[in-house]
């Protein structure tokens, strides 16, 4: 995933959700704190094709919605090639404590927040996911 797709994707969603705020958590979230990795072969965001949203606050409709308009395999995706992956907000037991309050901002767009990326990597090792294990090593 690119910058500029993050942020498209981020605008949408922001725009049809009317949320107060969104958090992107998982890869995608490294490109608010290493921009430069978009154009690194075998960054772990090279093959990342979906960011992973949490609006605030949460709805089951909203997620519903907006998995309908943004998620994998949807006219968003079918268009521009990279998706949303609607979360819920219970996701962020998994994070460590205090990661609210370190966060970092989404370049050009005001209400989104992307996990800190050592809070990432702490919550994909909690996780343990078989694929996040190449990533983390």
């Amino acid at each position: 995933m690119r910058l500029s797709a993050l942020v498209h994707l981020s605008r949408a969603i922001l725009e049809m959700s009317e949320a107060e705020s969104i958090v992107i958590f998982g890869s995608a979230s490294l490109l608010a704190s290493f921009p430069a990795l978009e154009d690194e072969s075998g960054s772990p965001i090279e093959m990342t094709f979906d960011a992973d949203v949490i609006p605030f606050p949460f709805e089951e409709s909203l997620g519903e919605m907006l998995h309908e308009a943004f998620g994998d395999g949807r006219k968003f995706h079918q268009r521009f090639g990279y998706h949303a992956d609607i979360v819920r907000p219970k996701i962020v037991e998994n994070f460590p404590a205090g990661w609210e309050s370190r966060v970092v901002s989404l370049p050009g767009v005001d209400r989104v927040r992307c996990l800190d990326p050592h809070d990432m990597a702490a919550a994909k090792c909690r996780v343990a996911r078989p694929k996040d294990a190449k990533q983390i090593a």
